[in-house]
């Protein structure tokens, strides 16, 4: 391999490297970013981590059921109305605690993607480091081979050397 082919390799190499370098430095800033909010949350999730949302969701559904499959008098279906409108009510106000607890698991879920994505950067950091490496030892033979004069390989001179005739001439005596 020539030395412009190799530095154009590595210089390509390197390019992606910092790229992916500057990757893993924004997955960690959004980890960082995503256990402050976590911090932020836990403390009113740790108020409310009595509080049951799921009874109140089943009554309410209950009663719209029964509402709405079997007969009643005006006054009891009132009376089930004014039920349902306390149950809706409560549900609203279960709904920040609900949301609260829905976005902890979507914070959870983002900071292992985003840990995820970071260890399949440095895998393949990993492998680009050692490419590279090999790389930086093939450009620094082919300069130093140049600096001296020496070439490898594919380059045939059109000269025969002197041992190559007295080989042959040593060879037509017999």
């Amino acid at each position: 391999m020539e030395l412009n082919e190799l530095e154009a390799q590595i210089k390509e190499l390197e390019d992606k490297k910092s790229g992916l370098i500057e990757e893993i430095k924004k997955n960690y800033g959004r980890i960082r970013y995503k256990k402050y909010e976590e911090k932020a949350i836990d403390p009113f999730l740790k108020e409310t981590e009595h509080i049951m949302v799921g009874p109140v969701r089943k009554r309410l559904r209950q009663l719209e059921f029964r509402i709405s499959t079997q007969a009643y008098t005006p006054q009891i279906e009132r009376q089930m109305i004014k039920e349902v409108r306390k149950a809706e009510d409560e549900l609203k106000s279960l709904r920040q605690v609900e949301r609260a607890r829905r976005k902890k698991k979507l914070i959870a879920m983002d900071i292992e993607e985003a840990e995820n994505r970071i260890k399949a950067i440095e895998e393949e950091l990993k492998k680009i480091r050692e490419t590279l490496k090999d790389l930086y030892g093939k450009a620094r033979t082919a300069k130093s081979a140049q600096k001296q004069g020496v070439t490898f390989g594919e380059k045939h001179d059109h000269m025969v050397s002197m041992g190559d005739i007295v080989i042959i001439e040593e060879e037509k005596k017999r």
